[in-house]
């Protein structure tokens, strides 16, 4: 539009001039000096139309890339909006990620000496136990005490650990089992075949069967048995090694548990 009206108004002037030119050659002007004059003021006025056509083509393009600039900073103030709302609700996340640390960090001080206590209590529990597999059950404690001493165990894998040993004394209490171990009899250290039912009875037999003996909780030491035992126990043996059938009534001996005092019950 621009273009088209700058072109019409210059193609009037020159029609314009043309016309006042006409007149004066009229009044005895010679008609080739009119004529030239006519010649140069087209081509002047030509010369002229195309700078005029070639700023107007300029003013254009500038305007197409004025507006498309304008559309990238309205695409780029979208996309920035976006951005913030995305960042806002990150921070929000942090925010609440960063309670959680803190709530795991307050937990992690708290149940670090829960453990500590629950494995003193079992190491308490394991010294005034029947002695079942006593060296076994003194090296997981060891191991346990290692383990949480270890910064780079997560508290996770310890309370884990904690709660397995717990479970293995738990078994302990309900275990028929028969297993080889040296016992001191006597100021003599004999290799015998070991049995305990549960927690309630602790007796062994020597390899040759002619001995036998239990554990005196009263006097928390082993006590040999008379020779009446010897089948009975052997008998138990055959059954806890599955060698034997379990359908046989076993007279074994068995000692009443300590009463609890006011110092064993804390």
């Amino acid at each position: 539009m621009i273009k088209h009206r700058v072109r019409t108004v210059v193609l009037s002037a020159v029609a314009a001039g043309a016309l006042v030119m006409g007149a004066g050659s009229a009044g005895a002007t010679d008609l080739e000096d009119i004529l030239e004059v006519g010649v140069k003021a087209n081509q002047v006025a030509q010369q002229s139309q195309e700078k005029i056509n070639k700023t107007v083509d300029q003013t254009d393009k500038l305007i197409g890339q004025y507006r498309g600039v304008l559309r990238t900073i309205e695409g780029l103030r979208i996309y920035n909006a976006q951005l913030q709302r995305q960042i806002d609700l990150q921070n929000v996340e942090m925010g609440k990620l960063s309670k959680s640390i803190k709530g795991v960090t307050e937990i992690k001080r708290q149940i670090t000496p829960l453990m500590m206590k629950m494995v003193d209590a079992l190491d308490e529990f394991i010294e005034h136990d029947l002695p079942i597999k006593k060296a076994e059950r003194i090296a997981g404690i060891e191991r346990l005490r290692e383990l949480m001493d270890n910064p780079n165990i997560d508290a996770s894998e310890k309370f884990r650990s904690v709660f397995e040993l717990y479970q293995i004394e738990s078994e302990y209490g309900r275990a028929v089992q028969a297993y080889t171990q040296k016992v001191n009899v006597g100021g003599n250290e004999l290799e015998v075949d070991m049995l305990h039912i549960g927690r309630v009875a602790l007796v062994y037999q020597t390899r040759d069967g002619k001995r036998s003996g239990m554990w005196d909780r009263e006097n928390d030491q082993w006590m040999e048995l008379d020779d009446s035992y010897l089948k009975p126990i052997r008998k138990a043996l055959s059954v806890a090694k599955k060698e034997a059938a379990a359908d046989t009534l076993l007279r074994l001996p068995i000692t009443a548990p300590k009463p609890a005092t006011m110092e064993t019950a804390k």
